[in-house]
């Protein structure tokens, strides 16, 4: 296997599981039941929100920021950046990112007209009205949070999730067309400063609570932006300056042997200031750790790269946080699963994920088959 085959199999085949684990952290149980405005399993004891914490936060935690490293790399990749390369790149992200974003988010705000039917209040908290206005519709798209939107209820009992769309996760693909239209910028600055501009902005990322000033939307959306930037110009760097990720990384493959400690360190710390500042660092460690470890898999013949999951992922990606708490509402309340007995709730745990990313591939798999147009225009292309 050449490097670039390397290169291009280990891109490939990390897809797929960071995906399962960007689903894993949208049914995180430790608040995302909500059920006439009542977190369920609230009760249940340590062990198991252990558990939840390891495979909703502590592992899945370094999908997004990976995604954006092989955004940022393959952006930049075998090509000279000039306009021309420049208004190509904006042309195709049109198809790639901004038609799947708007189209995705549709179906979302059609997702949620579902509240208005009769029988709906046995799962949802009720919607009080629907507000049309410019604001509202725009804010629905980029900031649906705190009745901002369209959709006009009660209070959400579950904290803020930051500066997301009504389909949140696509906040990640808003993200990505920040950076698209920023490229230029990003390209010269590598060019100029190189690795010490990726440090700063490692820099301003890791300790962003504490030199970003917090207050309005406006601000929060700021504390967003330096994760994207940085992720984003790493895997940039590697690009324009011609290193091939995988051997980078691998170069600092006994670094990725703290990352043992380094998540101990950060499940005793839960709650304190620090775990913040460990939490980054175990995001750092475990890309790392990631990337060596799945090119050696592969290179040692391990595991394979499946084509049909790696070309699935953005629509489970795009797809699974419409339906899936859904998912869990009903199973909750039509299964009468008692809350605090820890051993059901595990079992829900594990099964409304898998559940959901078993309907996601299957109606992938369908729309690929008998509406292809359609699945392309919702993925992309991809």
């Amino acid at each position: 296997m050449t490097n670039d085959e390397l290169l291009s199999k280990t891109i490939s085949y990390l897809r797929f599981p960071l995906t399962v684990g960007v689903v894993f952290i949208h049914f995180n149980l430790a608040y995302c039941l909500n059920i006439h405005g009542v977190i369920r399993g609230l009760g249940n004891p340590d062990w198991f929100f252990l558990i939840v914490y390891i495979i909703s936060v502590l592992l899945p935690r370094i999908g997004v920021p990976l995604f954006f490293i092989i955004s940022g790399f393959l952006f930049f990749y075998r090509k000279d950046f000039d306009k021309s390369v420049y208004t190509q790149k904006l042309k195709t992200r049109v198809r790639t990112l901004l038609i799947p974003f708007v189209l995705w988010n549709i179906i979302a705000i059609v997702w949620q007209l579902k509240r208005f039917l009769p029988g709906a209040s046995l799962f949802y908290r009720p919607v009080v009205e629907v507000q049309l206005s410019f604001v509202r519709i725009i804010n629905t798209f980029l900031c649906n949070v705190d009745n901002r939107g369209i959709f006009i209820g009660p209070p959400s009992p579950a904290p803020v999730m930051g500066f997301c769309p009504i389909n949140g996760p696509l906040w990640y693909v808003r993200e990505l067309m920040v950076m698209a239209v920023l490229s230029p910028i990003i390209y010269w600055l590598l060019k100029k400063a190189g690795r010490w501009f990726v440090i700063v902005m490692g820099l301003v990322w890791f300790f962003s609570s504490v030199i970003l000033p917090r207050g309005n939307y406006a601000y929060i959306y700021m504390g967003m932006l330096p994760a994207p930037l940085f992720f984003f110009s790493l895997g940039a760097f590697y690009s324009i300056f011609k290193e091939n990720i995988v051997l980078s990384f691998r170069k600092l493959k006994y670094a990725s042997l703290i990352y043992i400690p380094i998540a101990i360190a950060d499940i005793c710390t839960r709650g304190l200031t620090c775990n913040e500042y460990i939490g980054k660092a175990g995001i750092l460690v475990g890309i790392v750790a990631a990337v060596v470890l799945v090119s050696y898999l592969l290179e040692f013949g391990k595991v394979k790269v499946s084509a049909r999951l790696a070309n699935s992922s953005f629509f489970v990606f795009a797809f699974h946080r419409i339906f899936m708490e859904d998912v869990g509402r009903f199973a909750f309340t039509m299964l009468h699963i008692p809350e605090n007995n820890p051993y059901a709730m595990l079992a829900l745990y594990f099964a409304v994920p898998i559940f959901t990313i078993l309907v996601c591939l299957a109606l992938y798999v369908l729309l690929k088959r008998y509406a292809p147009k359609v699945c392309s225009l919702l993925t992309g292309g991809r």
